[in-house]
């Protein structure tokens, strides 16, 4: 079999075998890449947060033809915000010099757009190497510091920064349509040209519809679920003041706001800390409903990863968040759950929504089908 000679280089942060979501999909990724592109990967280091415990159980492996090329990393407690943001900058850093050194004129490049200031250093480097680039789009930056009540200094003149940065990349790869009118606008303010404007591609994410399978539902109370980061952009205290009394919610993960929610003491609210991918399919059959949550203010800058796993695993999605986002017009659209709280759960309802739900991850959402979408965008 003749070998790929075109070049493609992944340039992500996080990359396997770091167990985070975005670990996971840029692995995969680069996996489906390599029939196609003779790979390279310019990351961090193996492990983003060395506090938590590496999954015995994760059977992930990575193309042996791949070349792995690691940035060392800053041991900074990512859940503050000064260790995040100086590690944002020490990796961009410590990264864009790797870029310097493998990436060549004519190549490909594929990044995720964490760490943020990266995006601005490769704009940069586009000019000066005439590589091709594509930027898959997970946060939108700085837009997402403001549901996230956070003061940028200077913001207007650092959003023109990343306005700009954007317009000269090749193409843009949003995860929904919300995101994709976002990045549309962005753009546009940042190109002096309209006719040069990027490609905008809408490619979501998928559902692990081979390791996660639907299971009964658990008897007796209605349990609510939600299983990710616990952090500021969720409004998870939100979901807390309006818990019914004859509901319960258990929280799967950790993050930023854990400690804030366990002082509000709530009875009715279980925490059980980080878990590994390799649980996700009994953690979502232990519920009647996952919840898929954003803060005001969030439209377009984010779509939730978990979504699609919980469709996997038939579970319905009670979503919370900006109307017409793309979660909320997923749910709607295909009748699989509820977009704010419903005024009663009845089971057989419920049941029958996780059903649907699985049948739309199958049909729509299933990895073959999404990574199929990027060997044929790029």
């Amino acid at each position: 079999m003749e070998q790929p000679i075109q070049r493609l280089w992944i340039v992500t942060e996080l990359f396997p075998p770091d167990e985070t979501s975005t670990s996971y999909i840029l692995g995969e990724i680069a996996n489906a890449m390599a029939k196609k592109y003779c790979v390279g990967v310019i990351c961090g280091p193996e492990i983003y947060d060395k506090r938590k415990a590496l999954d015995i159980n994760n059977k992930f492996n990575l193309d042996e033809s791949i070349e792995v090329h690691r940035a060392k990393g800053a041991d900074l407690d990512k859940n503050t915000t000064k260790g995040k943001i100086l590690s944002f900058l020490l990796m961009s850093q410590r990264m864009i010099a790797l870029v310097k050194q493998y990436v060549g004129q004519g190549d490909k490049v594929l990044m995720v757009t964490n760490p943020a200031p990266l995006v601005l250093l490769m704009s940069r480097q586009k000019r000066r190497l005439k590589f091709e680039w594509h930027i898959l789009v997970h946060d939108v930056f700085p837009e997402n510091t403001i549901p996230a009540g956070l003061k940028m200094p200077m913001y207007n003149f650092i959003k023109r920064l990343f306005d700009k940065a954007y317009s000269k990349a090749d193409q843009l790869i949003a995860l929904g349509r919300d995101m994709h009118s976002v990045l549309k606008e962005k753009v546009e303010n940042g190109s002096k040209s309209k006719g040069s404007l990027p490609c905008i591609t809408i490619i979501e994410n998928w559902a692990d519809i081979d390791n996660i399978r639907p299971q009964p539902m658990p008897e007796g109370k209605i349990i609510l679920e939600y299983a990710g980061n616990i952090g500021r952009v969720q409004g998870l205290d939100k979901i807390i003041e309006r818990l019914p009394s004859d509901v319960e919610l258990h929280l799967y993960g950790t993050g930023s706001m854990e400690n804030n929610l366990k002082k509000l003491k709530h009875p009715h609210v279980f925490f059980h800390g980080p878990y590994f991918r390799s649980q996700q399919n009994k953690i979502l059959a232990a519920c009647h409903i996952a919840i898929v949550t954003l803060q005001d203010g969030m439209y377009g800058l984010g779509v939730p990863s978990k979504t699609y796993n919980i469709l996997a695993s038939g579970r319905p999605i009670m979503y919370i968040g900006p109307k017409n986002s793309e979660i909320d017009l997923l749910v709607r659209d295909e009748q699989i759950g509820y977009c704010g709280w419903p005024n009663r759960w009845y089971m057989d309802e419920l049941k029958s929504m996780g059903l649907k739900a699985r049948e739309v991850a199958e049909k729509k959402y299933s990895k073959t089908i999404i990574l199929n979408k990027f060997l044929e965008t790029i």
